[in-house]
Parts: structure tokens; sequence; C-alpha cells
């Protein structure tokens, strides 16, 4: 078979067969490539990945990451605290704060949209600069531009399509932290000590759960050395300039572990393991796969590299040994996918699953791949592009009631179909969050129960105001099938569901009533809509959104649109 050998003297003879005219555009290609240094090469394959990830974001005000608009709502709190007394800032110097210290030091200067959208563009940027320079790093030349073909999804990958920006910071940063750290192993020096020092710390800041699986891989690196000496001399050189790194993680693992539960958690169970046959569907899906499935051609690359990672299992890069494979496999399958206050946890594992695979791919691959390959490159950037429009309407279809809700308005956000355009996110979970920063509304559903996050209750709320509770109440009270499937399933035979049914919703308005003078349903059912207490009415109705305001309310608060 044909084998691409894209640093070779000469590409592929079946290539320069297929017709003078691409024989004419690929010479000064193939010369273009040979002059340039492996640095420089990573730098050109870098810009490319960085442009077919990118571009879509010119399309839209604001991309169309899921948990982007509860992260804007949260930088409204915090820069107006005199309309949320029922929060509290927990400051910017601990883990996870990378995106909120900056949404709110550049958002001065730009305005938070605007540093939301360089943001974003900083991770996309990071991970096309890194991902090409790492696999240089550990392999070689040839494997760089072969690794090319398979990069392309992780530079916009699942978790900056979900809006966990600071994870997505943190995984380029922990693989700058293992380039660092085999520069001090080899050539120990004060300034690769410190540039490793910095890097470890930057990581910290951006997630700390990244600058933990970096340090294991540099822990059973170590282990694995011949001899003791080997060991105690890279363990001194490649430790050392992580105590302070590693004195900030101890802290955060502290306040993580002592996080208070119970009522600032609304008495809420968050614990979750999946079954083997959704990991399998996982290992792709949240990491490869974009929203929807126009960007389904990245199972091409998926496959594919994993594939070769199980033909050439027994190769051990560096800092990524077969043992160390393993261990990150085994962490994948057995920690839980949510857990205390951490979601997506065992899938936190995932990029360095397919890092520790991309480095075992081969030095060619077959010609007639590599075209396939660069096709689903295409059709991947082609289809991303629309999706961003696609949601981006979704996001304007959302937001139609703006001018009906008045400003500093008590909003109730009841959401109760989470995507509608999204296939691989719920685009649409935390889209109350641009009611929020553009009428500082209330924000029942604003990430607070944890000191990891930027801001949190002052006192633990009603429990049923809980945003943990509250988020899972509308998708689960649409109708009476859940509740009355959840008896039975308990062994409880309950001959009138539905008038349990609706005595939950009559008990949650009794509550929802006097705190709220404001209510966004999203895709509410007409059963739903019927229980709305007579002290709403109605002032928005368009397709999915309805928008309803409490008759008492203030006359000096109502709307343009009631005025």
């Amino acid at each position: 078979m044909q084998k691409m050998d894209l640093v070779a003297p000469e590409f592929p003879s079946s290539i320069g067969e297929a017709g003078p005219q691409l024989g004419a555009l690929l010479g000064p290609a193939r010369a273009f490539i040979r002059r340039l240094s492996d640095q420089k090469l990573a730098l050109a394959i870098g810009a490319v990945l960085f442009l077919l990830a990118a571009w879509p974001l010119s399309l839209v005000e604001l991309p169309p990451l899921q948990d982007l608009p509860n992260h804007l709502a949260t930088v409204t709190v915090i820069t107006h605290p005199e309309h949320y007394p029922e929060f509290v800032a927990n400051g910017f110097f601990k883990t996870n704060a990378a995106l909120f210290g900056w949404l709110c030091l550049v958002g001065k200067l730009t305005g938070v949209k605007a540093a939301a959208r360089l943001f974003v563009l900083l991770v996309l940027g990071l991970n096309a600069l890194v991902f090409p320079q790492f696999i240089l790093r550990f392999t070689n030349r040839r494997r760089l531009i072969v690794a090319s073909f398979f990069i392309w999804p992780t530079i916009h990958n699942w978790f900056v399509s979900m809006g966990m920006l600071d994870f997505a910071l943190g995984v380029p940063l922990s693989l700058l932290l293992l380039m660092a750290a085999d520069r001090q192993r080899l050539s120990p020096t004060w300034w690769n000590g410190v540039a490793m020092a910095v890097i470890a710390l930057a990581d910290w800041y951006a997630h700390v759960f990244t600058l933990m699986v970096a340090c294991m891989l540099l822990l059973v690196h170590v282990v694995q050395r011949r001899t003791w000496r080997e060991r105690y001399t890279e363990a001194l050189r490649m430790f050392v300039p992580l105590l302070p790194a590693t004195a900030l993680t101890l802290i955060s693992l502290y306040n993580h572990m002592t996080e208070p539960v119970g009522a600032m958690t609304g008495y809420a169970v968050t614990r979750m393991m999946i079954p083997p046959w959704e990991l399998a569907y996982n290992l792709w899906a949240e990491w490869f796969w974009g929203f929807t499935w126009l960007s389904i051609s990245t199972f091409v690359p998926a496959a594919g590299v994993a594939l070769y990672a199980y033909l050439r299992r027994g190769e051990s890069p560096t800092f990524f040994s077969p043992l160390a494979f393993a261990l990150l496999g085994a962490l994948f399958l057995f920690l839980p996918y949510i857990a205390t206050n951490w979601f997506h946890v065992n899938s936190r594992v995932i990029p360095y699953l397919w890092v520790a695979a991309f480095l075992r791919l081969p030095d060619r691959i077959d010609a007639r791949f590599g075209k396939v390959l660069a096709l689903c490159a295409g059709l991947y950037t082609v289809g991303m592009g629309i999706d961003y429009v696609r949601l981006d309407n979704d996001r304007i279809k959302f937001t139609a009631g703006m001018s009906a809700v008045p400003e500093n308005a008590k909003l109730l956000p009841l959401i109760f179909k989470r995507k509608l355009t999204s296939e691989n996110t719920r685009s649409l979970q935390h889209a109350w969050g641009f009611y929020v920063s553009e009428k500082q509304t209330s924000a029942p559903l604003l990430f607070a129960h944890s000191r990891s996050f930027p801001v949190m209750y002052r006192d633990p709320p009603n429990p049923q105001f809980n945003h943990l509770v509250l988020e899972s109440f509308a998708p689960t009270m649409e109708n009476p099938d859940w509740i009355c499937g959840i008896m039975r399933t308990g062994g409880i035979h309950e001959q009138d569901c539905e008038g349990v049914w609706r005595r939950q919703w009559r008990e949650f308005w009794q509550m929802a009533t006097p705190e709220f003078d404001s209510v966004l349903m999203w895709d509410a059912t007409p059963e739903v809509q019927a229980l709305v207490p007579p002290e709403y009415r109605m002032v928005l109705k368009q397709e999915h959104l309805t928008i309803y305001r409490r008759t008492d309310a203030q006359a000096s608060r109502l709307s343009p649109v009631e005025k």
C-alpha cells in the first residue's frame, strides 16, 4: 500500500501521477516544507490548525459554548454586588479562576463579551501551538506531519464546546509543563526550573486536575527509572520546581474535600458512574465530536488513532509509557462521572489518553487514508461554521424575550428542553445567563454551591431554589410520566400519579410566586402552562419561549412592552 512520507525529499509518486497541474502546485509546497526547520514546521502546522478551529468565531457575536452564559452571569454578579446580596465572592486567587480573572480584568478594557471571545481564541491558539510542539518534542518530524492529519479536532475539543474553558486551557498548559520537565531532567538549569515552576503555577490557576495528571505522569516516569540513582536524580530535577504548585494543589484539595454539603447543595446527591459502553462512546464524543452530526467526520481520525495506538501499544514515549497509559485508562474506567461538585470527572482523563495515542502514530500512513483525513478536516471545519450559526440562532430565539423582562427583575428560568440544534452539548441550559448579563435579573441557576466557584451562596437558599435542584426540576416535571416512573421503580404504586405531579407543581408555585416577579419558560408543555398560577400573566409568547409577569409587580418596573 502507498505510504505518505511528507518529510521525505519527494512526495509519493502517486501524487505526482495525478497530473501536471497538481504537480505544479505541490512542487513549491514540497520545497517550502523542506526548507522549514522542525520548529517552524510545527508553528506552521499550528497556524493551520488554529485557522481551521477559530474561523467560526467570526460568524457570531459569542461562541455557542454551553457554560459560557453562566460564566457571563457570574461576572455580572461579581461586578454588581449591590444587586445580588444573596451571593458572596470567593476571590480570584484559587484554582479554576483563570477565565473569571480574565473576564473581570480584560472585560474592563474591551467589554465582557469581547473578553470572552478573546479567551476562547487564547484557548484555541494555545492548543494549536502546543499540540504540534509536544508531538515534535517526544517523537520526530515525520510523526509530527502524520499527526497533523489526526489532531485537528483536538483544537476546538469537546471541553471548549462545553464552555469548560479553564479546564480546556489547563490541558495545553499541562503539556507545556511536561515539555519543560523533559528539558529540566535532561539539561537542568535555573532558567528551566523557573520556567517549569511558572508553568505549573499557571496550570494550577487554570485547573488543578490537569496539574495533578501531569504530576502523576512525572511520578510514573521516575518510578520506572532503572536505578535508584536515576530515580533520585530525575525526581530532584523535576519535582523541586513543582513545590510551590504542589503546596497550592494540596490547599485546593483540602478546600474541595471540606466543601459545605447538605443545605448548601440543596441536599442533592451528586455522584454517578456510567456503564462501560457509554465510556467507550465518551472517548470519542467527549473529546473529538463537536456540536452536531455535521462534525461526524471526527470519528475517522479517532478510529485511526485508536487503531494505531493499539497496534503500537508496546512503544514507550517519554512520560507516556505503557504503564502510564494503563494508569490513565484505569482512572478513566473507575473514576465517577460525577462526584461532589465536579462533573465529567473521569472525562477529564480523556485528553491524556488521546495524547498517549497520538505519540504512538507511525512515521508514515497510507496516501489514500491521508486524503480521506484531509477531506474529513475540511468537512469538519465547514460543519462547525454552520453549527456556530445554527446554535447562535437558537440563542437569538431564547433571548427574544429580553424586551419583555424589566431591569433587575426577579426572573425564574424554567428550561424544559436544554438544547434545540446541538446534539452533543446542552447549548441552551445556561442561556438564561444572557438575561442576567443584559438586564441584571436574578440568577437562581448560577453555579454557587461551592468555594471552587467565583461566587457562592452567602447562606443556603431554599433547597428547591438551589441551582443543583432547580436546574433539574423543569426537565423532570414537564409531564407526570417521570414522577410516576420513579415511584413505580421504587416499588410504590400510586393510582393518582397525575395528582401527585399536580401537587408537586402547586407546592412549587407556592414557594416561587412570592420570590419571583417574572418567569421564563422554554419549551414548556401545555399541561405545565395550564398550571401557572393566575398571579402571573403572559406577556410574551414566541415559538418555544414564554415570559410571564406577576400581576402585582410594581408599575415602576414594568418593561417597555408592558407600558
